[in-house]
């Protein structure tokens, strides 16, 4: 990850933390909420699904434009804060 700069354009996202300071375990522990929450902020999603022959094939695509978040730990909470 690089440092970047900007000002929030969206509410943050709070998610609990067990003291840990990895932001992929955190993000990981609480992926459902992370998802609705950056759903919110703009990903978009695509899915295509074909059956040829007896045989299907889908597609699902994740987009959310490129993004900085802000990132701050407490004791027991993450805030997650998008920059524009």
């Amino acid at each position: 990850m690089l440092p970047c700069e900007g000002k929030t354009f969206a509410k943050p996202v709070y998610l609990e933390n067990d003291s840990s300071n990895n932001i992929k375990q955190i993000i990981s522990n609480h992926k459902e909420k992370f998802i609705d929450y950056i759903h919110k902020i703009g990903l978009h999603v695509s899915y295509n699904s074909k059956t040829i022959n007896m045989q299907n094939k889908s597609t699902t695509i994740l987009t959310l434009k490129t993004t900085c978040f802000k990132v701050d730990f407490n004791d027991n909470l993450v805030k997650i804060t998008p920059l524009k």
